[in-house]
């Protein structure tokens, strides 16, 4: 709850003005913000941007907030939005996929399965399972994308979710149902390609 009253209390100096206060819930919540977008985008630059965005929109509309949710909250829903528009946006054009360099000292930890000291046959072995995943998850549509990424990534509740992305929660059971259902489908299409 400390942390909740925290926050609300650097929402109520922000609107009145103070970018120090907004800077803190900046900083406090931009890895989160972050990992969600790159969740729906799959793409590392895009994500960062519609990162940003999405603090500027806030700083923008923060006078608008009514504290009758938490910032958390509010934040998701700005975020899922704004990447789902960018993957609508940018679709016909554009791959919303990037091969994931693990030797860039700037991969995110979002980007990444993390393991202690793998040897060369886990490295292969998880990049594989890495590229599978992500193939797998373009297979999904955005919406899909965005409740698996919010339960699984965020560990929100399905109430959470659905407060944050204002669907009812049967929607979102639905939703993570059938986005679960897909990759596994989709998953084990690929073990079989693979073995042949």
């Amino acid at each position: 709850m400390q942390r909740q009253d925290n926050d609300l209390e650097l929402v109520r100096q922000s609107q009145q003005g103070s970018r120090s206060a907004f800077g803190r819930l900046v900083s406090k919540y931009y890895e989160m913000v972050y990992a969600v977008a790159y969740g729906v985008v799959n793409h590392r630059e895009k994500a960062a941007d519609i990162t940003q965005e999405v603090f500027l929109k806030a700083f923008q509309m923060i006078k608008g907030f009514e504290g009758k949710s938490k910032i958390t909250t509010w934040l998701y829903r700005i975020t899922v939005n704004r990447a789902i528009d960018e993957t609508r946006r940018k679709r016909p054009q554009e791959s919303l996929d990037e091969p994931v360099d693990t030797k860039d000292s700037e991969v995110s930890k979002y980007d990444r399965l993390e393991d202690v000291q793998p040897g060369p046959r886990d490295l292969a072995a998880g990049g594989e399972l890495r590229e599978l995943m992500r193939n797998a998850l373009k297979q999904l549509s955005e919406e899909h994308r965005a409740v698996l990424v919010l339960r699984e990534w965020q560990g929100l509740s399905y109430e959470e979710i659905a407060g944050s992305l204002n669907i009812e929660l049967g929607t979102v059971m639905s939703r993570i149902f059938y986005a679960k259902k897909r990759l596994a489908q989709v998953l084990k299409g690929t073990e079989k390609t693979m073995l042949m």
